[in-house]
């Protein structure tokens, strides 16, 4: 009787290691602790942290080719001139990167602000134990949305009929700005300087001063700050995708 070999692959095919992709995210909040326990807690499940101080730091990592899987943002970091759910929402609409919001800030007016601006999740730090932040970490890099943000918070009807009233009244006041004090507008929430502004439009530094005024003025706001929070009530519209698709990374940056 003819024997029958059977084959088997090659020994070092049967062991070797199937390789695990590592995921990269990015950490805005400007307190050092706070970063430090963000790498500590999600590098055990292979995600690699880097950390920005504010969210200019951050679209500048993003601007130089940096890839990030998913963002991690504080709300209030008051020596930054992009601050959390400003660098939030160009992280996700303008560069396709989804982000999770972690704060102290319950306020609803800037829950809300947070989803407008297209964050995946927000969680409380005070509610943020390490199983938490891993899980909403997680999700999110699963191309899913962690729970409701707003389930676990409730918003009062008041809260509620103040936040629509103050939206409703800000998109009244932007109806009155001339089409070139809402790119003005635009510039200001992405945290560009005056000087910046008029580089940019080709403007004089008084034209953009007049602008800036007039704005603050119809918008009923005190300082050019305000701008940057109340803008972000501002729904962009559409489906809530990115508006710039994203690159995929390449091996060597994953």
């Amino acid at each position: 009787m003819q024997r029958i070999q059977f084959l088997h692959p090659p020994e070092h095919n049967l062991t070797s290691p199937i390789p695990i992709l590592r995921r990269h995210v990015l950490v805005v909040d400007d307190h050092p602790p706070i970063r430090a326990w963000v790498r500590e807690t999600l590098a055990p499940h292979m995600i690699d942290v880097t950390p920005a101080r504010s969210g200019e730091e951050a679209l500048d990592l993003v601007a130089q080719g940096e890839h990030f899987d998913a963002a991690i943002c504080d709300v209030l970091m008051p020596h930054a001139e992009i601050e959390g759910i400003a660098a939030a929402r160009s992280l996700w609409y303008d560069h396709g990167v989804p982000c999770l919001i972690l704060t102290s800030v319950q306020e609803a007016g800037t829950r809300l602000a947070a989803i407008y601006a297209g964050a995946m999740g927000y969680v409380l730090k005070d509610m943020a134990e390490s199983d938490v932040l891993v899980r909403n970490v997680t999700t999110i890099l699963q191309g899913q949305r962690p729970q409701d943000p707003l389930a676990s918070i409730a918003i009062s009807e008041s809260e509620a009929l103040q936040i629509a009233e103050i939206r409703a009244a800000y998109l009244r006041a932007m109806e009155q700005l001339t089409p070139q004090q809402r790119v003005v507008a635009g510039l200001i929430l992405d945290g560009k300087t005056n000087q910046e502004i008029a580089e940019r439009l080709v403007l004089s530094r008084g034209t953009v001063n007049s602008h800036v005024s007039n704005i603050l003025q119809r918008l009923n706001l005190a300082t050019r700050r305000d701008v940057k929070t109340r803008v972000l009530l501002s729904y962009p519209g559409g489906d809530g995708s990115p508006r710039k698709k994203r690159a995929e990374p390449s091996d060597t940056q994953r």
